[in-house]
This record gives structure tokens, sequence and C-alpha cells, in this order.
């Protein structure tokens, strides 16, 4: 059993705690219980101390020895290779850039992740047509801050990436993930707009929708910039698809700031929101030195105040593809064997 585990936010770090101590009674001698992420990378030892059913924490990405020791110790072989890491169906994730440089006060990636490494160009290409030899038809390139990514050599960022990317024979769709509004290149938009490839779907998370709030949160952009690449995102593509996320109940977040937040989810009309509740992280500068001062009623009620706005919100996005024929990339099926899949926003 191998845990891949997160630590944003506390619900996500309590719910590996809670899978180690189910997993207890399931482990025995010849069962091998083993944990990766960025809880490892944040706990450390303290986690094999406090759970001993736990046989190993692997630094995030060294998955290979990890794997071979297993094969050895067990003598184990399904007779051809471990289906490789990150491929989910027709889909698979590739990694371009680990890490980030930013600081935003409520954030534990720093920390656990440390500063932005990228890949190369051409051992991207490379990894992203072996996945497409291997029966994927969309690759999704990952990172922190994917917008960040600069290639070692000097060849360029993201979006000379796409445009190699796109090349590949037999890939039908490219997308990313998750862009920052402060890294975010004009030259991106430009190539999502004339690809055929590159999905028109930009995550980009403002995080609130009060200048006050984004100073403290230390984002390095204001509402106005955020705003300005909309705009131009949606003159270059009026068919975008756009997610962002939010958080409620920061530190010093009144009433006033939230509504402020309502009323630029309402003005921009995302197709997804992913919205949560303010969690102190030891080790941040809000965790440590803000004083987590919006009760969690308070929190418990903008969320629900604004997840309904966006349920509202959704429904119109969505119905606006009614009667239109369009692509989509078939995922998987359903319980009742009926087909699945994304279209392109």
């Amino acid at each position: 059993a191998v845990l891949n585990t997160c630590c944003v936010r506390q619900a996500s770090e309590d719910k590996v705690y809670s899978k180690l101590h189910e997993l207890r009674a399931w482990k025995t001698p010849e069962r091998v219980i083993a944990l990766t992420g960025c809880l490892g990378s944040k706990e450390g030892d303290r986690l094999t101390q406090r759970f001993p059913q736990l046989d190993a924490v692997l630094p995030i990405g060294q998955y290979d020895g990890f794997i071979g020791e297993l094969e050895a110790r067990y003598d184990y072989s399904m007779g051809e290779p471990l289906p490789a890491a990150g491929r989910t169906g027709v889909s698979h994730y590739v990694n371009v850039i680990e890490g980030c440089n930013h600081n935003c006060t409520f954030c534990i990636v720093p920390r656990v992740r440390g500063r932005e490494r990228s890949f190369s160009i051409p051992d991207l290409v490379d990894r992203c047509r072996e996945v497409v030899a291997e029966g994927a038809r969309e690759v999704v390139l990952l990172g922190q801050n994917v917008d960040a990514y600069r290639d070692p050599e000097g060849r360029g960022g993201l979006a000379a990436l796409l445009r190699q990317v796109e090349t590949i024979p037999g890939l039908r769709r490219a997308r990313f993930m998750t862009s920052h509004p402060r890294d975010l290149e004009p030259e991106l938009l430009e190539v999502m707009a004339a690809s055929d490839v590159v999905c028109r779907e930009l995550q980009l998370p403002i995080q609130s929708g009060d200048d006050r709030v984004l100073k403290r949160m230390a984002r390095g952009y204001l509402t106005r910039d955020y705003r300005a690449i909309i705009d131009r995102a949606r003159m270059l593509m009026p068919d975008l698809g756009i997610a962002t996320d939010v958080i409620v109940g920061f530190p010093g977040e009144t009433e006033e700031m939230y509504l402020s937040t309502r009323r630029l989810v309402e003005e921009i009309g995302f197709d997804v929101v992913h919205i949560a509740m303010y969690s102190p992280r030891p080790g941040t500068y809000a965790g440590d030195k803000l004083v987590d001062d919006v009760p969690q009623e308070e929190k418990r009620r903008r969320i629900n105040d604004l997840l309904a706005v966006q349920k509202q919100i959704a429904g119109g996005k969505t119905a606006r593809w009614l009667g239109c024929e369009i692509e989509v990339l078939v995922e998987g099926r359903d319980e009742l064997g009926r087909a699945y899949g994304r279209s392109r926003q």
C-alpha cells in the first residue's frame, strides 16, 4: 500500500493519518506500507515513530529504487513492466517543474517541495512521445506553478515547451496546470489560441477578490492584473474554460472583503471554482504570525454562500453547450456503462 499524500490543508493531512490507522489491521510481515508526497517531506522520521506499521517514507519522485527493492524482496514479477507513474487511462501526467519560488503566506508548498527545478525541453518531449507510444492521447503538464517553467538550458518557457509537445504524432490533447497570475506569459495565451492540440482550459487561482487580502497573502498581483489576464484570454479564445481557487476566511478578512470576492466571482463567471476555508498551516507565515480571527461558523457561511453563487453561474455556463456537437475524449465508463470524458474546455 503506497499513500501519495498532500498536506496543503489540515483536512488532507488528517485523511492520511486516518488511512494509516485503518491499515494497521491490514498490515502483516508480508505486506508493506509506504508513504510519499508532501507529508513525508514535512514530517520525515516523525511519521515512522508515530506509525510503526509504516515501512518506508519515500522522497518525492524517488520511486524506482523502492519498486526495485520490493521486487527483490518478494521475487515479484507480473511478466510485464509495472505501469508508468502518472498514467490514468488515455491521459498521462508529466511533471515539468517541481517546487515553487513564491512565498504566499498561507502556503506550505515551498517548505515541503523546495525551490523551483525545471526539467529540460528535450527530455520532456521525449517523455511525452513515450507515453503517446504507450497509448496516451492526452498529456497534462504539471507543476506547483507551471507558468514558472523555464528550460535549464535557456530554450524557453512553457509556451516553447507546448509548441514542441503539440507536434507529437498521435497526441490529440495537451493541458497544463496549475498557473499563477504573476507568471503567466502573454505568449502562452497565443499558443493556446492558435493550437488544435492545446486545450482551451485555464486554471488560474485568484485566492481572493480583495486587494488588501491579496497583499496579506503575498500573492504579488492586484485584482486589476487578474482581470486583465482574463480579458485578454477571452479576447483570444471566446470559448475558453476558466477554473480558479478561492480561500475564504483568511486572517483579517472582513465581510466587506469577502463581498469583494463574491462580486469578482460573479463578474468573471468562472466555469469552476474550487473554494476552501482558510486552514492555518504551521511553518507558513500566516500560520505562525497571523491570528486566525475569522470564526469557523463564519467561514462555513461564506463558503456555502459562494458555493451557491458559483452553482448558479456554472449552470448558465454549462447550458451554453446545449444543442451543440462537441468532441469529447472518452476517459472511462460509469457504473451503468455510459461513456464519460471531457471537452477541450
